[in-house]
């Protein structure tokens, strides 16, 4: 009979070591399998370049591509421990399942510019977020779908694209899964960056709520219900998204849409040429009539049994990112490396961070046959509303504004196989706890 513990693994640090030897063994047994002689040269090449290990020449996945269905199977493993800094130095195991289908409607006898996308996830094992005291999970692929709460999560849109340059899209919307399409720093927590910070960034309208006060307070729902429109042009990509500003992972978000209030989010993003080396400033502004906590009765002891019953009415967010390529491939210009950054500012309240900066370096290795490697290394600093400190300070609750760094090299063993190293380095939210470090390895497979 199946039973959780089953998924957990060994629970002793020989058992966390053997697992994490486990992860780096399978890697090193595919990279000899595809340099061995078992394989004939020609047959080693293509395996190594194919986009995913199941999409041979003339295979299914290519004749389901004739008609408009494209399928990927994403499994990554996870193996994160925290060498000091949290309660109890630990490490744990897990992984995430994503399944994408993409359907081209055109393609399958419908009409032109129909396009469906759906995500299915899966969590399995555990992972170290929540053991270390942080504000920001450490690993934002497990943050949302996990043991102890939702353990899978599909998301679904549906896009009518009215002709090259306007679309609209409509659905239940994956932000990580959007975050990943952000040039150079990527984003989801699967191939770049790990920590929420610049996996996930904030997008200010959001609904937070009384029984989260004295935990993580970042408001970014990863889920969202609505639709986007955008219209591409020369000059400058427009979007405009109409959400609602609950996390749509809720079951009740999706019965009663929109029951308590309206997001709305503008987002502008104008290409830059430097030098001949591409760069995008993408400014953006966001607003909800929601209700939200309001953090000025947080130190209000005498009303604590009535906090549900407190609320602010709307919430405002501005933001200013820039990714500038500062090397950049003579063939394909998506193939770089170079500086991003992303100031936020908010109204304080009820939104709970006031402002956050996040800056680094990221990209490709633009060494000659590891183009397909990325890199980055990141700072983050996450400042909590000054209403939403003094409130806890006022019932003894000690709290502090976040930062930290972290650094990644994610290797590609071929196109679909990938296994990233991770270091991050954390002051935690909590004065009382020592600076943290983590450790981590990733290892990502397409089928």
């Amino acid at each position: 009979m199946w039973r959780r513990r089953e998924w957990s693994g060994p629970a002793s640090p020989k058992g966390r070591l053997a697992r994490a030897r486990r992860l780096i063994a399978a890697a090193c047994v595919l990279v000899a399998a595809l340099g061995g002689p078992a394989l004939a040269e020609d047959d080693a090449v293509s395996l190594a370049k194919q986009k995913s290990l199941t999409d041979t020449p003339d295979g299914p996945k290519e004749q389901l591509r004739k008609f408009g269905i494209d399928v990927d199977v994403w499994i990554t493993q996870f193996e994160q421990g925290i060498t000091s800094g949290a309660i109890n130095r630990t490490a744990r195991y897990g992984g995430v399942m994503d399944t994408f289908l993409r359907v081209d409607g055109e393609k399958l006898g419908f009409w032109k510019g129909l396009k469906f996308n759906a995500q299915y996830e899966h969590y399995f094992g555990r992972n170290v977020n929540r053991q270390d005291l942080a504000l920001l999970p450490v690993n934002v692929a497990q943050a949302f779908i996990e043991r102890d709460g939702y353990h899978s999560a599909l998301s679904m849109t549906l896009t009518q694209e009215f002709s090259e340059q306007f679309s609209v899209t409509i659905g239940k919307f994956n932000m990580l899964t959007l975050a990943a399409q952000t040039p150079l720093v990527g984003g989801g927590g699967i191939e770049t960056f790990m920590n929420r910070s610049f996996a996930l960034p904030s997008t200010g309208i959001g609904v937070n709520s009384p029984e989260s006060v004295a935990d993580r307070l970042i408001i970014a729902p990863p889920y969202l219900l609505g639709g986007v429109a955008a219209l591409k042009t020369k000059f400058f990509d427009l979007k405009l998204m109409v959400a609602d500003p609950r996390n749509a992972l809720q079951p009740r978000v999706i019965q009663r849409p929109f029951e308590r209030g309206i997001g709305a989010g503008l987002m502008l993003t104008v290409p830059v040429e430097i030098g001949g080396l591409n760069g995008f400033h993408t400014f953006r502004v966001a607003y909800s009539n929601a209700r939200g906590f309001d953090l000025e009765d947080i130190g209000e002891t005498a009303r604590i049994a009535q906090l549900r019953g407190i609320t602010k009415k709307g919430y405002r967010f501005v933001s200013y990112a820039i990714q500038q390529y500062l090397m950049q491939s003579a063939t394909d210009p998506k193939v770089g490396w170079g500086v991003f950054t992303l100031a936020t500012l908010s109204d304080g309240n009820p939104n709970p961070v006031k402002w956050s900066v996040v800056a680094g370096l990221a990209g490709n290795n633009l060494m000659t046959g590891r183009e397909d490697d990325r890199w980055g290394v990141g700072y983050y600093h996450y400042r909590l509303s000054p209403l939403l400190l003094s409130g806890l300070a006022a019932r003894r609750i000690n709290r502090r504004s976040e930062g930290g760094v972290e650094a990644f090299y994610n290797f590609a063993v071929t196109r679909w196989l990938r296994l990233s190293g991770d270091v991050q380095i954390i002051d935690p939210w909590n004065p009382l706890r020592a600076r943290a470090s983590y450790l981590g390895l990733r290892l990502q497979t397409i089928f």
